[in-house]
């Protein structure tokens, strides 16, 4: 439940062992480099550039994704059966290094060019005859149509639109030497041949492009039905030339774990190089700056050490809690650490700041689970996230998800046992509040969530500031406040002399914020203003107060639409054993839709909660994330110590 402390390094190594230092840096893995950038006066430096060494590597994963991609399309269920390997990133290197993927390439590329250009030539072959088709019972060919000096000949179409009165135009314009033939009709189109005299010709001509006429270009010197036979015959061997590069492909799907290895080796033989480019470099030296997890300090000297022996120098020193390059990495134990991701998805905190994620992970669950409200949609999403782990090899980001949505279902288990509902009360169970009638309860309860969020968040920045040696800032900006939103909610919930004491608790809440908000402010004046543009801030909380509501709103949405299901399944229960069956379809499938909606509803409006009431109440968030040198792949878990982030 903290944020890891981090120590700056400053680092100075010779270049010629920069290959030697990248390999132990990424054994160590938990290194994190700052950005280093050469200012105009400091000519003696240069910026690293390994832009030709990542251009490479980028090619071979260029082919080494079109080379998977290929292989995988011919797989049966598409995607080949793995167990997830783990390995240590110098067996992983040791590996790659050995896979010969540069001898492999060519001879599948050979293959696969091979059959696209099959593929490519049997599609021509077939648009072909599919042009020629309606041309096949011409008894002349292209070359006898156009080598004829005795008569205009000429193939094309009209459509129906103008080929409908063609006949009687044709007799009212009294041709004597000069008709068509139709020769297919294929949807509202028309396949002819024209045949005039010389002498007629250009009356002809003009007669037929008045009637839509549109010259065909026939692909083939030969008749038609025989340039259709000899492509089905082109096409019978390019479907065996097809076949037999096909069979040469798939015997290359055995080697697609051996590929999924070598990428993963790529990819962190990439990321190895491009740390480089971070470093700066003198004729001889490499400098380099950046940050370590403080209890890996040790380990970091001695893999140096054993790396280098004496040829470096290494300065380490504690990263200042106010230093924004500081990078984050968050430790947490596995019970609340799938909620780093909430965290994560807005932002991560900054260095000085304290790590909300226990905060969000109790306030969370208990939002998303009054929203569910309901047992049977938490037993079912808490099944659900048990076996699918079992049944499915999910990714280590994808485990998280699916253990927080775990602990979300038993929430909602909870709430449905408070609430009496079991599928929107399709088997009655007793509750404490009846979520059909209770609405004041309802409403009531959810403004005590928020409150107690809300106050929670609060006091969350009152630690900050004291831990930070400033407890007057406790008292200015958190007390005051404390007194002042729960005075006015006291005097609002209290009678009598109670009441009197909350209106002072609470007058002496704001005349403490107006005089203390505006304290930065230089001027009298200045410090009045700041004070009472601080104390409108409480419109705000009553903004906050209200948004709490949605915590009442999705647990009746949710439990209505539920019920409502069930009315409609008792409705047709009784027409016979279609009624039944009927019921049970409607039942399963519609109850099943209302969880998916009433989670996702949950899911996004908890966040709602969580990043827009709470977090403005302490968190400001911005910090980096830490970049370690080694990335998982979703084929290998590559062994590391210390953290696994």
């Amino acid at each position: 439940m903290a944020i890891v402390k981090m120590d700056k390094f400053n680092l100075f190594s010779f270049e010629y062992d920069r290959s030697l230092l990248l390999d132990i840096l990424q054994k160590f893995n938990y290194v994190h480099f700052n950005d280093l950038k050469v200012d105009d006066d400091e000519d003696y430096l240069k910026e690293v550039d390994n832009s030709n060494r990542l251009l490479e590597i980028d090619e071979n994963i260029s082919k080494l994704d079109y080379a998977i991609y290929s292989l995988e399309e011919y797989l049966e269920n598409g995607k080949v059966k793995l167990n997830k390997k783990d390995m240590s990133i110098e067996n992983l290197n040791k590996e790659g290094l050995n896979f010969r993927f540069d001898k492999i390439y060519p001879k599948l590329k050979e293959d696969l060019d091979l059959r696209d250009k099959a593929k490519d030539k049997i599609k021509e072959l077939r648009a072909n005859n599919v042009e020629l088709e309606p041309f096949k019972n011409l008894d002349l060919s292209v070359e006898e149509i156009e080598h004829s000096h005795r008569f205009f000949v000429e193939i094309g179409t009209i459509t129906d639109q103008f080929y409908k009165d063609f006949d009687k135009d044709l007799v009212k314009e009294n041709f004597s030497q000069s008709f068509v033939v139709e020769i297919s009709k294929r949807d509202n189109v028309n396949f002819l041949y024209a045949i005039s005299s010389l002498e007629e010709s250009d009356r002809f001509k003009l007669f037929l492009r008045d009637h839509g006429f549109s010259k065909s270009i026939i692909k083939t010197r030969k008749k038609a039905n025989e340039q259709i036979y000899l492509n089905n015959k082109k096409i019978e061997e390019e479907e065996k030339k097809l076949r037999d590069n096909e069979k040469r492909i798939k015997d290359f799907i055995e080697l697609l774990p051996d590929l999924y290895l070598y990428k993963t080796y790529l990819e962190n033989l990439r990321r190895k190089e491009a740390s480089s480019e971070y470093f700066l470099k003198t004729k001889r030296v490499d400098m380099i700056e950046g940050y370590i997890p403080r209890n890996l300090n040790k380990k970091f000297k001695d893999d140096l050490d054993q790396a280098l022996g004496d040829g470096y120098l290494l300065e380490i020193n504690e990263a200042e809690r106010d230093d924004s390059d500081v990078p984050i990495i968050l430790d947490n134990p596995k019970l609340i650490d799938p909620y780093d991701s909430i965290v994560e998805t807005y932002s991560l905190p900054k260095y000085n700041e304290v790590d909300p994620t226990l905060l969000v992970s109790i306030f969370y669950t208990i939002f998303t689970g009054f929203m569910l409200g309901d047992f049977g949609y938490g037993l079912l999403l808490f099944l659900g996230t048990l076996i699918l782990p079992k049944v499915v090899d999910l990714p280590k980001s994808t485990l998280k998800m699916v253990r927080l949505f775990k602990r979300v279902g038993l929430s909602a288990c909870v709430f449905g046992l408070i609430f009496g509902s079991f599928f929107g009360g399709i088997i009655p169970i007793p509750g404490l509040i009846d979520t059909q009638k209770d609405f004041n309860t309802l409403m009531i309860i959810s403004l005590i969530i928020g409150g107690i969020s809300l106050f929670t968040a609060l006091g969350v920045k009152a630690y900050m500031l004291i831990r930070d040696g400033d407890p007057l800032g406790a008292i200015f900006d958190v007390l005051f406040w404390y007194m002042a939103v729960g005075g006015a909610i006291a005097w609002f919930l209290l009678e009598n002399e109670a009441k009197k004491i909350a209106m002072i608790v609470m007058v002496v809440g704001m005349v403490g914020i107006v005089l203390t908000g505006g304290r930065e402010n230089k001027t009298v004046a200045g410090k009045a203003a700041g004070g009472l543009y601080s104390l409108y801030g409480i419109s705000s909380w009553i903004g906050d107060f209200v948004s709490f509501l949605r915590l009442m709103a999705l647990v009746l949405s949710g439990g209505f639409v539920a019920y409502s299901v069930n009315l409609i399944v008792a409705m047709v229960w009784s027409a016979g054993i279609i009624g039944k069956v009927a019921g049970v379809i409607i039942f399963v499938g519609f109850q099943l839709f209302n969880l998916f909606l009433s989670t996702l509803s949950a899911y996004v409006h908890s966040l709602r909660l969580i990043y827009v009431e709470m977090f403005n109440k302490f968190y400001e968030g911005g910090g980096k994330k830490f970049r370690q040198m080694i990335e998982d792949s979703k084929f290998i878990n590559i062994i590391r110590g210390g953290y696994n982030g």
